[in-house]
C-alpha cells in the first residue's frame, strides 16, 4: 500500500508535467497562431540574405540597371536611399513590430534598428558582390558610377531582404 508521501510526489510529479506541457502548449500557439516575433537571429539574417539575392539577380538582368543608374539625377539618388528606408521601416512594422503583444518591453527603435542595420548592409554587400561579380565595373565609366549602380540595386535588394519576415507571418 502507499503512502500519503508515496502519493504526494506523484502529484507533484503529475503537476509539474502539467506544467510543461501547458509551456509547450502556449509556445506552440505563440509560434503557429499569434506568430510573436523572436529576437533576430542568425536565421533571419540567412533569411534575408536569400531574399536578397533571389531579388537582386532579377534586377540585376534587368538589363536597363546600367542606363537608369548612370542617368539619374543626384537628387533622385538621395530619394532612393530615403524612400528604401522608409519602405523598409513600413515593412519592419508592419510585418514584425504590429504583432508584439508587450510593446513596453521590445522598444520600436531597438525592435527596428537591428533589422535596418541587417536588411540594408545585407543588402548593399549583396548588390556590391553581384555587380562585381558580374562585372559591371568594366561597363561603367568611373568608379562614382558603379557606386551608382550598387546604390541602385541595392534598393530592390533590400526590400527583398524582408521577404523573410513576411514569410514567417504566414
Amino acid at each position: 500500500m502507499r503512502t500519503i508521501e508515496e502519493i504526494h510526489r506523484e502529484i507533484d510529479t503529475i503537476k509539474y508535467e502539467v506544467d510543461l506541457i501547458h509551456d509547450d502548449v502556449e509556445r506552440i500557439k505563440d509560434k503557429l497562431i499569434d506568430h510573436i516575433p523572436e529576437h533576430f537571429s542568425r536565421q533571419d539574417f540567412i533569411r534575408s540574405f536569400l531574399g536578397t539575392l533571389f531579388v537582386g539577380f532579377s534586377v540585376l538582368f534587368s538589363g536597363n540597371l546600367i542606363n537608369m543608374a548612370n542617368n539619374l539625377p543626384e537628387a533622385h539618388f538621395y530619394v532612393i536611399i530615403i524612400g528604401t528606408f522608409l519602405i523598409l521601416t513600413a515593412e519592419i512594422y508592419i510585418i514584425s513590430y504590429s504583432r508584439i503583444i508587450d510593446k513596453g518591453m521590445r522598444r520600436f527603435g531597438q525592435f527596428w534598428l537591428k533589422r535596418i542595420v541587417s536588411f540594408y548592409i545585407t543588402a548593399v554587400l549583396v548588390a556590391l558582390g553581384l555587380a562585381y561579380l558580374f562585372g559591371l565595373q568594366y561597363l561603367l565609366p568611373s568608379g562614382y558610377a558603379f557606386v551608382r549602380v550598387v546604390v541602385v540595386l541595392s534598393a530592390p535588394c533590400a526590400i527583398g531582404a524582408s521577404i523573410g519576415d513576411l514569410l514567417k507571418k504566414y
